[in-house]
């Protein structure tokens, strides 16, 4: 989507979580901070103290605050989204009917190569860009602001109007259940100048799905019915950014990307499903689970514990935050990746093949001589036992 003409159609605009919805300190600092790996008796399986999934969040956040700050238009040099307008004369000219102006909480919209003024309504089950959460009337607002005759708003005025009522909505649609740090944003839809010359007063708050730049995703299902939490399929690889060596989104694993998911973990079968009134589990007790959980899924993936050593990765994994529990968000997402200079390494390759790790092969480590790990008990002399009794050393 680039921005365009204000003459354009249904315009599209995101917005980033509301401020008040924040997780407990600590959970905070996990979840928004930067990358840091906690050390454990073994340095190969490692968790993120800070959630790298949270950096692609960010991401989004930040491109969602640019779409809404220039607006979301296309066709920059035509107005094929506008309402049709009548032959009978000024006074019948009015807002034709459509699945925008017609839509109610609940329906879900898509539309062509990008364009929201030809928006269509779809089965929910279906790949859509839109759930719609609700409708604001802006000619009922009291004074001449939104009156028949007043002015387009404009941009900013939009802003003001999604900011103070689309946040509000969306959790009353989804009885308080919004999770800010899922992959699902705020957004409004709203009528360009020409729509509003026509008499289109109606503004649509509803869903969406964005990835780093602000460009809406299709996604299937309603998200009161889903796992809100950022999650990908195993084998998806996740993209980097080279300047800033963070995530970004899911790219071919032949291209450079930060790392490559290898398993999913409902946290739900082990602390309780959303919906069950069970309460968070803090951070330490998720690192405690998964720690014994995300190696195995790993191995699993790539073949086999030897297959995985040879990549030299780390694994890693999400965690979940408690504004997200409490809104019914259960997965944490395992992966594979190395920290470095403060973000990741850059892979390139799937990991369950060759991966190169900053343009390099990886070089595993030497295999641990026989009996090493599992060194076998030396027999005690015959006749002899250990002594459990300690005595304290003699004094000068």
């Amino acid at each position: 989507m680039t921005p365009g003409s204000e003459e354009a159609s249904w315009t599209a605009m995101s917005t980033p979580p509301d401020p008040t919805d924040t997780d407990t300190p600590d959970a905070a600092a996990h979840d928004r901070s930067t990358p840091e790996m906690p050390h454990t008796t073994t340095p190969r399986f490692r968790s993120l103290r800070a959630h790298p999934l949270r950096t692609v969040l960010a991401a989004i956040v930040t491109g969602a605050i640019i779409c809404g700050a220039i607006v979301l238009l296309t066709n920059a040099d035509s107005d094929t989204g506008a309402v049709a307008r009548t032959d009978i004369g000024a006074e019948d000219r009015g807002p034709a009917k459509n699945a925008f102006n017609q839509s109610v909480a609940g329906d879900c919209l898509t539309w062509p190569g990008g364009n929201p003024g030809r928006p269509s309504e779809i089965g929910c089950g279906g790949e859509h860009l839109f759930e719609v959460t609700g409708a604001i009337d802006t000619s009922l607002y009291p004074g001449r602001q939104f009156g028949k005759d007043a002015p387009w708003p404009g941009t900013e005025q939009f802003v003001t109007l999604r900011e103070q009522n689309c946040p509000a909505q969306v959790r009353a649609y989804l009885n308080g259940r919004f999770d800010p740090n899922g992959r699902f944003s705020v957004g409004m839809m709203y009528p360009s100048r020409t729509q509003w010359d026509d008499g289109e007063r109606t503004l649509r708050c509803g869903l969406q799905y964005a990835d780093s730049a602000g460009e809406l995703m299709p996604f299937l299902g309603r998200v009161a019915d889903q796992d809100q939490a950022l999650q990908w399929a195993p084998g998806t690889c996740i993209g980097i950014n080279r300047q800033s060596r963070q995530p970004t989104d899911p790219v071919d694993c032949a291209e450079q990307h930060a790392f490559q998911v290898t398993g999913l973990v409902d946290l739900g079968t082990r602390f309780g499903a959303g919906g069950s009134g069970r309460a968070w589990p803090n951070i330490a007790r998720q690192n405690t689970y998964l720690a014994a959980t995300c190696p195995g899924i790993t191995n699993t993936f790539l073949g086999g514990r030897p297959a995985f050593t040879r990549t030299t990765l780390n694994v890693q994994w999400s965690t979940v935050g408690q504004v997200s529990w409490l809104a019914g968000t259960r997965t944490a997402v395992c992966y594979v990746g190395l920290p470095d200079k403060g973000g990741f390494a850059t892979l390139v390759g799937d990991a369950k093949g060759a991966v190169l790790i900053n343009g390099k092969v990886p070089a595993p480590p030497p295999a641990e001589p026989p009996g090493r790990l599992n060194p076998t008990p030396v027999p005690d002399a015959p006749g002899l036992a250990p002594n459990p009794t300690e005595l304290p050393a003699p004094v000068g």
